[in-house]
C-alpha cells in the first residue's frame, strides 16, 4: 500500500505543480501583459521579470509538494494505524 501511496502523491504532486503553472502563466499574462520569461530568455526580458517568474513558480511549487506529501504521510499513518488496531483486536 505504501509503494501506491507513493506513486499516488507523486502523480498528485506533478500535477499540482503542472496545474499551479498554468495558472500561474494565466495570471501573470494578465497582470504584466506579457508571456513569462522563458527559460532561455531573450535580451529584452528584464532581471527583474525573471527573477520574480522564479520566485513565484518556486513558492507555489514547493508549497504545492509539501502540502501534497504531508497528506499522503499522513493517510498512510491512519491506515498503519488503523492497521495497528484491527491486529491488536484480534
Amino acid at each position: 500500500m505504501n509503494k501506491a501511496m507513493d506513486l499516488l502523491g507523486t502523480a498528485a504532486s506533478l500535477g499540482g505543480v503542472a496545474l499551479s503553472n498554468k495558472a500561474l502563466t494565466v495570471v501573470w499574462k494578465k497582470v504584466t501583459g506579457n508571456e513569462p520569461p522563458a527559460k532561455n530568455p531573450d535580451e529584452d526580458e528584464a532581471w527583474r521579470d525573471i527573477i520574480l517568474w522564479s520566485l513565484l513558480t518556486g513558492l507555489v511549487g514547493t508549497v504545492i509538494k509539501v502540502g501534497i506529501s504531508r497528506q499522503v504521510a499522513k493517510m498512510q499513518s491512519e491506515d498503519n494505524d488503523s492497521a495497528k488496531t484491527s491486529q491488536t483486536e484480534i
